[in-house]
């Protein structure tokens, strides 16, 4: 029989994820980069994600069926909107909220440094959801599951056309007010700027959960390889749609699906 979280299935679903710093701004797909949102405007971002499942990988990464019915399928879908403004030159602050109103993120972001062509920040924030795929029985307004995360971002840009964002990420997962898990994360994210600031992308996203509850025990893990393209259509507006897919892990859905987003850029 298999076995995973429910609730790490919205990693895949990238800027709509349950996991990681959540409601801050990024330049690529899943990673988060170093600079901020320019000082006194706002990013609204619509996002929605939908995948699905015939297989899944076991405690031992092997590929297996999701059951003995061949029409046997698993879909994730999730439709998000994120807020973020740049309080200052180096400092912005986000919301991500699922449309469903069951989970509401809180996101923020510090730039440290840029050295030549190399920056840094460090970033932090917490998901509240009121509903739980872990506990059955629970109660509670944005309170049920609760995830704090805090990371580093860092961002290369190799010449006019060619840049790299990656980041790695921890965080704890409670439940119940009880220790769920301990998690992991990074992202890695290559770009090749071309006319009109547009982006072809491509890049690694991973995830590891140690999970620590009394009734549970097991690893999740999951490796990624998104593509996709950023498609600048003016100073308003940024068209992001892009596709995971999912190359090794244990206890997870094998998924296929696709992200789709519009940034829209208020002054």
């Amino acid at each position: 029989m298999k076995k995973f979280i429910p609730s790490v299935i919205f990693l895949l679903l990238s800027t709509m994820s349950y996991s990681q710093v959540m409601g801050i701004s990024a330049s690529k797909l899943a990673s988060i980069n170093a600079g901020t949102a320019t000082k006194n405007q706002i990013e609204f971002e619509p996002g929605f994600g939908y995948y699905w499942a015939t297989k899944y990988f076991d405690s031992v990464g092997k590929i297996e069926p999701l059951s003995a019915n061949d029409d046997s399928t698993d879909v994730y879908q999730e439709m998000t909107f994120r807020i973020t403004y740049g309080i200052t030159d180096k400092f912005e602050a986000g919301l991500l909220i699922a449309s469903d109103m069951s989970s509401v993120s809180l996101g923020t972001k510090y730039h440290l440094f840029t050295t030549n062509n190399f920056s840094g920040a460090v970033i932090a924030g917490g998901t509240f959801a009121n509903e739980s795929d872990i506990v059955a029985v629970n109660s509670g307004i944005f309170g049920k599951t609760v995830s704090l995360a805090t990371g580093l971002a860092f961002s290369n840009e190799f010449s006019q056309k060619l840049s790299l964002d990656f980041d790695i990420q921890y965080q704890c997962l409670m439940d119940n007010k009880v220790s769920y898990s301990n998690d992991l994360f990074a992202n890695a994210e290559l770009a090749y700027i071309f006319k009109n600031r547009n982006q072809l992308i491509g890049g690694f996203s991973y995830t590891k959960n140690y999970h620590t509850h009394q009734y549970d025990g097991h690893q999740n893990q999951l490796l990624i390889f998104n593509v996709g393209a950023s498609i600048r259509t003016g100073e308003m507006f940024e068209l992001v749609f892009y596709t995971p897919i999912a190359l090794t892990g244990s206890n997870f859905d094998r998924l296929n699906g696709f992200n789709f987003a519009l940034t829209i850029f208020i002054n």
